[in-house]
């Protein structure tokens, strides 16, 4: 009898155990950077970034060198928060930015080549020091705007905080462009989009999850605090939401896109003045910009007030930032508003003076991208099992 009672309390704890393990809420904690957009250059470099990475540099679209997807990217400076992961066994760390813009997971090689500075400012993959590596062989490639990043495509074990990803194919970058990635407080990426937009269409980290059952819901949300630290700059949570990180409830509307996390617009406001209505819009935590296509770009920057300048910017008046109208997306029925201290980036001039410019960028396409900014101020569900997008005010 006491050897069934004992027999018992073991296979009741195991199931515990066993599921805990099988469905959880995995809270992967953000650090933020604020550095990232401290300088007018980088600024720039973010907005032909982001352009570049959905195919609409100057109106031209940007193909593909080796026939697949191209995430075309220049130089990451504007993305301030990243998060660690663990790749292989024992495990290497490195920090990464999640990037629900693209759907690749990459980081740096151990062969990465002697001319690629960037990978040698930050930890590098050792394929030798992993005892469950499986090459794949196949080549990889990015385009970038000083070049592409480039390397091997392998499988290896990915642990995110307690939920480990048996078998996921990743790429090990040999080579990275120019000083892209030299500042950066991450080491690779993330993409937290979906198959159709990856590169040869692998099958993303998440979706990965999902399919090995590692969490109770295909969702994961963010929690960004725009006025962060590197402690603390708020966490991205897979399996669910957290409820005690917003406010009210969330407003849910369907995607509209395979690819990403595309939804519609039923309007958008500017200090009570109807700018359009009936749009899409992406949600990037892969940028920290709002970028709206030509008209909107114009009359929302008209209306601020804004100076133009030769390269697609407009200057604001620091002195006058608090006196600016709110700015409000109308998302399934739901305002949501940004304050002028939300879309206002106070950077440093090449001469070393501070100036302020709107965060308001030109997208040369008919569908908008809400990067940080926007996320930063609500808490945004990603539900990739219903394919749909919620949201709702930070706490």
């Amino acid at each position: 009898m006491h050897c069934l009672i004992s027999l018992w309390l073991s296979l009741w704890v195991l199931c515990l155990f066993w599921a805990k393990c099988q469905g959880q809420l995995i809270r992967i904690p953000m650090q933020f950077q604020a550095s990232f957009m401290a300088s007018r250059r980088q600024h720039r470099a973010g907005r032909s970034s982001l352009l570049a990475k959905y195919n609409v540099v100057g109106g031209q679209e940007v193909t593909s060198r080796n026939g697949g997807a191209t995430e075309t990217l220049d130089n990451r400076l504007n993305l301030e928060y990243a998060g660690p992961i663990s790749i292989g066994s024992p495990g290497q760390p490195f920090n990464m930015l999640f990037d629900t813009g693209s759907a690749n997971l990459w980081v740096p090689s151990a062969e990465c080549s002697l001319k690629s500075v960037a990978c040698h400012h930050h930890h590098r993959y050792n394929a030798s020091a992993s005892s469950t590596f499986v090459p794949d062989g196949r080549r990889f490639s990015i385009a970038y705007g000083t070049g592409s990043l480039s390397g091997i495509l392998a499988q290896d074990t990915v642990a995110i905080g307690q939920l480990v990803v048996r078998n996921q194919t990743f790429a090990m970058a040999t080579h990275e462009p120019g000083p892209t990635f030299v500042d950066t407080n991450f080491a690779g990426i993330v993409g937290l989009g979906f198959r159709p937009i990856a590169e040869q269409r692998i099958k993303p980290l998440f979706e990965s999850m999902c399919d090995q059952q590692l969490v109770d819901e295909c969702v994961f949300s963010f929690y960004l605090k725009r006025n962060g630290s590197e402690r603390m700059g708020g966490e991205l949570l897979f399996g669910g939401v957290d409820k005690t990180k917003f406010s009210g409830s969330l407003t849910y509307v369907p995607l509209t896109h395979a690819g990403y996390w595309q939804f519609p617009l039923d309007g958008i406001e500017l200090g009570g003045t109807t700018i359009s209505r009936h749009r899409q819009a992406i949600a990037d935590t892969g940028t920290s910009l709002l970028a709206a296509p030509p008209r909107e770009y114009l009359i929302i920057n008209s209306l601020l007030g804004g100076l133009p300048t030769s390269n697609n910017e407009y200057l604001l008046n620091c002195s006058e930032i608090d006196s600016l109208p709110e700015i409000v997306f109308i998302i399934g029925g739901r305002r949501f508003g940004l304050q002028p201290r939300d879309y206002v980036m106070s950077v440093t001039n090449d001469d070393g003076s501070r100036i302020c410019l709107s965060a308001f960028t030109l997208m040369d396409a008919e569908f908008w991208i809400l990067g940080d900014v926007f996320i930063g101020r609500y808490y945004t569900a990603f539900d990739a099992g219903q394919r749909q997008i919620g949201f709702a005010p930070a706490a």
